[in-house]
């Protein structure tokens, strides 16, 4: 299945700009995936294959990334992901918890949101490598919610660049093993641990490896253990809530690899509820909320509602972020 072509021209800001930067910044991907691109000979400045990424890009330069062969299909998939939202442009869906995004490389045997979408035969971007076709933004194998999918290159790279100006954002549901003192934003930089490089840790903004990573954490209901809390992202790196959470001695549960320590080990209670983005066709602002999963929405009902909850119940989680920050 062929994939369409994308053409960019640099805007004056970005003039000047290494080349494999310049892609990295407006399709949203690694500088890894930008250059098996430029080995994979995808990508033309100015009609020629590029073979350098290097170069710095000129007032009037194009760069056109080729349309490529989607992969086979692998694996036998044998589970559904409800969608939430589908147009010819985007794809919107609710991510079931215990499922990879996308793989890390050809021994992962695991199958994976990617391969969910292939075998159903969506059509999808692929600006990045095979195993991140449509793949715009990620949620880690634990998390639960609202994940936005790219049906072709255009649409991929308005998003990417909705990532970059924050025109396009999500907010989470997560339960926390002790009740926030007040309302909080951390703005703190996050950088692998030394310990173990697949952890996030905090540092100071001084570090030369630091990441930036901005969070907000507001209270919505507690028992005397336990919180449900909303979390907005200003930025999106690996493991942010959960990094932030502990920085402040708070933990997700379930979530035994930031410290969690009780006994509830169904899943990890971290859900991205609200999705909003402009669209890339008809410049519309929309919201989608993703419902919560049965065994998410059973743990609320007992821990505090005491009542049950209706399936499309939902916590305005934008609204109440604006009117305890007001923002």
């Amino acid at each position: 299945m062929k994939k369409p072509s994308i053409t960019l021209k640099a805007f004056d800001n970005e003039i000047g700009m290494r080349l494999d930067k310049f892609l990295s910044f407006r399709l949203n991907l690694s500088r890894n995936q930008v250059e098996k691109l430029i080995k994979n000979q995808q990508i033309l400045l100015n009609n020629e294959v590029l073979d350098k990424k290097g170069i710095l890009i000129k007032n009037g330069d194009i760069l056109d990334i080729k349309e490529q062969i989607s992969p086979q299909k692998t694996l036998e998939i044998d589970f559904c992901i409800p969608i939430l939202y589908e147009d010819e442009e985007v794809l919107v869906i609710n991510k079931p918890i215990n499922l990879l995004t996308h793989r890390v490389n050809d021994l992962d045997k695991e199958p994976t949101l990617v391969d969910y979408l292939i075998e159903k035969n969506f059509s999808l971007s692929n600006l990045g490598d095979s195993h991140r076709l449509g793949i715009i933004h990620r949620l880690d194998k634990g998390t639960s919610g609202a994940m936005i999918i790219a049906k072709n290159n255009t649409a991929h790279e308005n998003l990417s660049l909705q990532i970059q100006s924050k025109t396009m954002g999500r907010y989470y549901l997560c339960v926390i093993d002790k009740p926030l003192k007040e309302h909080k934003i951390i703005e703190l930089p996050l950088i692998r641990s030394p310990k173990n490089r697949l952890k996030q840790i905090t540092t100071t903004s001084d570090n030369p490896l630091a990441k930036s990573a901005k969070s907000a954490f507001f209270k919505i209901i507690a028992n005397p253990k336990t919180e449900l809390i909303g979390a907005k992202l200003f930025s999106g790196r690996t493991h942010q809530i959960r990094a932030h959470l502990a920085a402040i001695n708070r933990h997700i549960l379930g979530d035994n690899f930031y410290g969690y320590k009780d006994h509830y080990q169904k899943r990890i209670l971290l859900h991205s509820h609200l999705l909003y983005f402009i669209h890339p066709k008809t410049q519309k602002l929309i919201k989608i909320y993703a419902p919560l999963y049965e065994d998410m929405k059973e743990y609320l009902e007992k821990s505090y509602y005491q009542q049950p909850l209706n399936k499309d119940f939902y916590i305005p989680l934008d609204e109440m972020y604006c009117h305890f920050f007001g923002k």
